[in-house]
């Protein structure tokens, strides 16, 4: 049987892949069944979904984001209400006690550093998606082309 080779992230058919990526929308399509609740929660979406490149995502992994997404979504709310009312509360007899915001912001952090543990969106090193670094290069891709995408042919 023969062992298929990896690309190398130098060959000519990767850079032409990312240069290719690169110049397509960047936005990973949101899986069906998967509605996020805002243009917060799109915004979050990009931002996780660029840890990888778009083909080297699975749907399961997608459905895994959506989820780190809504939670990343609930944190912030819950943050900033934390930051208005501060670390320290009042209860009824006046004495000062925790904020109960932490203990919720605390769950929810731990949940959504699960997910990605699953995911291994913070250990690229050892990631096969990711070693070829095609996400890099797509980045450094955009950054050269800047504002001349619109020069440069796109597949229909």
């Amino acid at each position: 049987m023969a062992k298929v080779q990896r690309l190398g992230r130098n060959s000519t058919l990767t850079l032409v892949q990312s240069a290719a990526e690169a110049q397509t929308s960047e936005d990973v399509p949101i899986p069906a069944g998967v509605v996020l609740r805002g243009e917060e929660e799109a915004l979050i979406w990009g931002q996780f979904t660029r840890a990888r490149a778009r083909n080297d995502w699975r749907d399961f992994d997608l459905l895994l984001i959506a989820k780190a997404v809504r939670i990343e979504a609930d944190i912030r709310k819950h943050q900033r209400v934390l930051d208005q009312t501060g670390p320290l509360l009042k209860n009824p007899k006046g004495t000062p006690i925790a904020n109960p915001m932490f203990s919720i912001v605390d769950t929810l952090q731990r949940q959504q550093l699960a997910i990605i543990r699953s995911l291994s969106l913070s250990q690229t090193e050892t990631d096969a998606r990711t070693k070829n670094a095609s996400g890099l290069l797509q980045h450094r891709l955009r950054n050269i082309f800047g504002d001349t995408d619109d020069l440069i042919a796109k597949p229909d």
